[in-house]
């Protein structure tokens, strides 16, 4: 799927939706009225939704947000996220046929709602996404890409994707999410065929602390094509006492990269200050007897 960079506002940035707005379609089949309110007791009745052929029909009496919203999103497969302190308050409406999106503004009307829109290939653009806030608490905020609010799921789903960026951006996130679970997916897309990806795996994984094995690392460091991801993996390095470390630094310091070179010079120099600052073994003496013997008066 190919999401479009075009964000759409309902109405205004993260203006309230439905201030003043008319629609601009005939609404004879339409009939809402929404009475959000915390005051009253929310109803026993479950809510009517139906949504067909790309059209969703509700009706609603005292239905918390929450729950209208969580249905509705399960039917038409758009997620309507809900900020802290909305998806408590009491809802009623009554509509018939129209578009999601419309219906969503019907339902939302005294909130900010931000709604996103997306391509899929071939497909025209359709809703993918709703953020909702209070009223007057929506300015100010900015979209975030879809890693930062999908699910796990949905970005283990991302790494399929033919698009290397997205790729990328899926398996930064992933490891940021779930740490050291996320390792063998790290593996295997440090052999991704696009250096953007190796090297977004290589620095989601150092970032989240994830422990790649050092095996890896010194391979990467010497061979990988992408002087960004031999330059992660020597840097991922630097902080291990392993003798190959050495190694690795030697034979880096003749690495194309500038920036390569510095840094395998800065492990070596410290590798040898700290062996030259290492104590030393204090002497034994040549007669074991000798060493409990006491001083003698010169």
């Amino acid at each position: 799927m190919t999401l479009c960079v075009t964000w759409l506002l309902s109405i205004s940035v993260f203006a309230p939706i439905g201030s003043g707005q008319q629609s601009g379609r005939p609404q004879a089949r339409s009939q809402a009225s929404p009475d959000t309110t915390q005051a009253s007791k929310p109803s026993d009745q479950r809510p009517s939704i139906t949504f067909k052929d790309r059209r969703l029909s509700v009706r609603a009496q005292k239905s918390s947000l929450e729950r209208l919203t969580d249905e509705i999103s399960g039917k038409a497969g758009v997620p309507i996220l809900l900020s802290e302190g909305v998806g408590s308050q009491l809802v009623s409406v009554n509509f018939q046929d129209l578009p999601l999106d419309e219906g969503l503004r019907q339902i939302l009307n005294k909130y900010d709602a931000f709604f996103f829109y997306g391509v899929d290939e071939q497909e025209p653009s359709s809703l993918k996404v709703v953020w909702v806030y209070p009223r007057g608490r929506g300015r100010g905020i900015e979209p975030v890409p879809k890693e930062k609010w999908a699910s796990t799921k949905d970005i283990e789903a991302m790494l399929a994707d033919k698009d290397p960026e997205v790729r990328g951006r899926a398996i930064e996130a992933l490891v940021q999410r779930k740490g050291e679970a996320a390792l063998d997916t790290v593996v295997k897309f440090l052999q991704d065929d696009n250096e953007q990806v190796r090297t977004r795996a290589l620095y989601g994984a150092t970032k989240a602390g994830v422990q790649v094995s050092e095996g890896l690392l010194d391979n990467l460091a010497l061979n990988d094509p992408s002087s960004d991801v031999r330059f992660l993996a020597l840097q991922a390095l630097s902080n291990s006492d392993s003798p190959e470390v050495r190694q690795t630094a030697e034979r880096a310091v003749d690495d194309p990269s500038e920036p390569i070179r510095n840094l395998a010079r800065e492990i070596l120099t410290r590798l040898d200050e700290g062996a030259n600052q290492s104590p030393e073994p204090n002497p034994s003496p040549a007669d074991p007897q000798q060493a409990n013997q006491p001083p003698q008066n010169q």
